[in-house]
This record gives C-alpha cells, structure tokens and sequence, in this order.
C-alpha cells in the first residue's frame, strides 16, 4: 500500500514523532480523547497522493473505505459495503452498502456517489492500475452498484480497502477537487476540525456513522514533530497516548509493557538503480546481496526488532512464500567471484533520508561492500529530496521499505510492479503476466505457487535487496484499549478508547 509507500503500502520514517501538546490520558479534560504522534508528514486528503502509511489511518478515519480490513490484517470485512459477492465467471462484483452509511453531513451514502468515487480511484496516477480491471459500473438501485469487469479479478475486493480507495460525495459535493480535499467530508468515524501537513492534525467524532457505539474516543488529535529525542518522556509522561512507527533506538529505552504487538512485516530494502551501468549487471546486484552482513544489521541497525530476511516479499500474511533455495546470506566468496572481470567504478553512492533510517544501517552496508572491492559514499538527505530522488530515478543505490496494505498475497508485488520494479527502473513485463494469472485465479493454491515464482524472480534478479523483516513499532499508554495493529502499522481510529 501498498508505497512513495506505501511509501505500502507502505516506507521507511521521513521523521520521527513527538506529542507536542500535553493533552495525556491523566488529564480530565481528555478522558474521551486520543492523542498520537506520528512520525512522518501528512500528504494530505487527496486521494492517490497518500503515499505512507500514516496516512492511511488519517485518511480512513475521515474517508472510509468500502471494507475493512480485521483480525490483525488477515481478512476482509463489512463496512460501507455490508456485502459483496462475484457472479458465477468472475466477471462482475456487485456491492452492497450499508443502508446506514452516511456522509459527516448527514447526507446518505448512495451507488452513485460509490461510481463518482470508483471513477477518482481508477484515474489517479500511483494507485489507478489497481482497480484498471473495472471496466464501467452500473448503478442498479440507490444501495447496491456491479462493478464490470473486463477480465476476472480476484483481488479487488481487498484494493477496495486501500485507504485512497475511500467513498466520497458525488461530484465532491459541488465543489471543486481542490476545495474539498481541504475540507472533506467522508462517511468514516470522524470529521476534520483542522489539519495541516507537518502540525495537529484535529478529528472530531461523526454522529451519522454507520457503526452504532462508535467511534469510542470524542476526538483524535493526531501531532507530527522532528525530535526523536523526546518520544519516550512524553510517552512516559501521558502527553500522548500512541506512538506510530516509533525508531528501534528510541524504542530499545522503552520498558516493553508499552510496545503495541505486531508481527514483522515491513522490508527495508537497498533498492539498486538498473539506470547506472555497473548496477544493471544482474551478477553485481548478486554479489552486493550476498556481501551484506545480514546478522550484524538485525542485531545493531534494527536492535533486533525484527527477524532476518527469507523472501523478496513481505512475510507474515497468510500463504508468504519463502525464497526457493533461502535468501541471501552474507558470502564474501561469492560475492567477489560474481564481481571478477567487472569494471568496478570509483564509487557508487547510498542515498538514504536524514531521519528515516539508523545510520549504523548504512555504515553496514558502505563497510560489507568495501570488502569486495565497492567504495560506496554515503549521501544522508531530507525526506522530500529522498522521497523525489526515487520518483524521478535520480539515484544510484537508496534505501526504502515497503509492506503490503490488505491481506492479499499480490498487494505488495502490485506495488513492486507499479513502481518499476521498486524504484529500479526494470522492465516489469514478466511480473505483469504473473500478476494477471493470480487475479483471473480464484484457486488459492495456484495464487500461491504464483506468488511462489514471483518471489524466486525478484530474489534472482535483485531489483532490492530486503535487509530485514522489520516489526513496525507502535507504542501505547497501557490504559489504551481497542488497538488492533496491521502488519503494515496502520490501525482503525474508531476502536480506540482509554
């Protein structure tokens, strides 16, 4: 989600996260309130412009999504959607909505204001491919839409819980795209009272939601801020009540009794750029994978929040493949056989975001390929220069992460293939074909074998290599109840309570 992700679905941190107003579960005044830092900047409401996965639990929060994703991130649910069902060739899905969903207007939610928003998902620029398949919608009465396919695909139902595939009014509500993402107005638990990108971000709970008894909290006050110094004390101190992806060196002076659980999901990845000559070599990005010290990353760059890497893909969803033959596992050897006869340059620059990655990551990194002959400099940048650097394929080596966004097996390789290869700049051809053979499957077993070889080609052709099977961390106020973490960190606002 996915992922930038997703940046999935998806990224490593730009920043890190700090409460900045003391409005702590002790205080009266904030009995009904939950007050969380995140750690990176809001990209905003529109959607398709929500690359991380902070945003996607602002943004569900105002503007649900048709489904929900439940039980820690291993199914699909009703919401917006009470039901959904194909037809007997997999070729039309027809969606229900909830009688009781309404706007934060108090407006009904109807099928065409479901078209109108099917319509904003397919032509937006980073996620529209997802839901490509959906070839026109008919609108059969005001609570129930069939999505049309041009060829089967098993997959939507689970794009349709994306948060940039949230349910918005009709035509914006009669105003412009622009206005309304200032303002928007959506049918999830809670409204905006204000919000800026790298400030308070203020809901206030929505009296017409669907889901009688929720949201539980009155209102969310949701702050960004750069210092990481001082996430623990006000943690500590109940000046906030959750801390999102919290950095593992912040996170190791924490007691444990305050880390949220969540299984290891997210990839951290050294993403090679097949634009630079001496990385398309596909026996160089081999060696640079069997070079790196795997071990020494786990326990000093990651402090053990996490486990060693066993697939080009996400683990923990249900089905993960694990490489064929085992992931890479540092082989000097190897990797200096690999590299004879090659024309090495001089160096080769790691970009990688001031705030977003230990730095004992990538002095790892410069230290393991200097010993086969590699001299990498080392390039530390602002969030948003990283962030455009990827986009715009101006990088040798970079660092980045990704995960998945729902439960479904071909979420993250979707991403992979949306991004060129994970920002590699590589033909996706084959993984295309591999990716349409899962969705016109609805037999679990060959989605997986599929899957299977997706994961065999990434690992043999190294567009990235995963460094580690990171836990996203999440903390929390022990008094804090209702929190289900995904494997991607994302969670519903509408459960939390004190």
């Amino acid at each position: 989600m996915g992922v930038v992700q997703k940046i999935g679905a998806l990224a490593l941190s730009v920043a890190f996260l700090l409460g900045t107003a003391a409005c702590g579960s002790g205080s009266a005044e904030s009995a009904n309130q939950i007050h969380i830092g995140r750690t990176e900047v809001f990209d905003g409401f529109t959607l398709d412009q929500e690359l991380l996965n902070e945003d996607y639990a602002i943004s569900t929060a105002v503007m649900e999504p048709l489904i929900r994703v439940g039980n820690e991130g291993k199914e699909l649910q009703p919401g917006i959607a009470s039901s959904w069902q194909y037809n007997d060739d997999d070729t039309q899905l027809t969606i229900n909505i909830n009688p009781d969903a309404k706007f934060s207007n108090g407006k009904a939610v109807t099928a065409n204001d479901v078209a109108f928003s099917l319509a904003v998902w397919k032509s937006g620029p980073n996620y529209g491919a997802n839901y490509s398949s959906i070839a026109s919608s008919t609108v059969k009465d005001d609570h129930t839409i069939v999505f049309n396919l041009s060829q089967p695909d098993s997959s939507i139902p689970a794009f349709l819980s994306y948060a940039v595939a949230g349910v918005i009014p009709k035509d914006y509500g009669g105003k412009s795209a622009k206005a309304f993402y200032q303002n928007p107005v959506g049918a999830g638990p809670f409204k905006v009272e204000s919000w800026s990108t790298d400030g308070d971000i203020v809901l206030n709970k929505n009296p017409y939601y669907y889901k009688k008894g929720y949201p539980k909290a009155d209102r969310v006050i949701n702050s960004y801020t750069p210092d990481s110094n001082s996430v623990a004390l006000q943690l500590k101190a109940g000046q906030i009540d959750l801390v999102n992806q919290l950095d593992s060196i912040t996170a190791k002076l924490l007691d444990r009794s305050y880390i949220a659980k969540v299984p290891a999901h997210q990839t951290p990845t050294l993403v090679l750029n097949t634009q630079n000559a001496f990385l398309a070599n596909k026996s160089v990005r081999q060696a640079i994978a069997y070079a790196i010290d795997y071990e020494s990353l786990q326990k000093y760059g990651f402090y053990g929040f996490g486990e060693l890497p066993n697939s080009s893909l996400p683990p923990n969803l249900e089905g993960s493949p694990k490489t064929t033959g085992g992931y890479y596992r540092q082989n000097i050897a190897k990797a200096k056989q690999l590299l004879k006869g090659v024309d090495i340059p001089a160096s080769i620059t790691l970009t990688y975001p001031t705030s977003g990655i230990s730095a004992a990551v990538v002095q790892i990194i410069q230290s393991d390929l200097k010993k086969v002959g590699i001299n990498v400099e080392l390039k530390s940048v602002d969030g948003g220069t990283w962030s455009s650097s990827l986009s715009a394929g101006t990088f040798d080596m970079s660092t980045f992460a990704t995960n998945a966004n729902s439960p479904d097996l071909i979420d993250a390789p979707s991403y992979v293939v949306s991004t060129k290869m994970l920002y590699a700049q590589m033909d996706t051809s084959h993984l295309a074909d591999l990716i349409s053979s899962y969705k016109e499957s609805t037999d679990t077993n060959a989605k997986q074998q599929i899957v299977q070889q997706i994961d065999d080609y990434l690992s043999d052709e190294v567009p990235y290599v995963v460094l580690n099977a990171n836990k996203v961390i999440v903390a929390k106020q022990p008094d804090i109840k209702g929190l289900e973490v995904q494997p991607w960190s994302c969670y519903y606002y509408d459960t939390l309570s004190h």
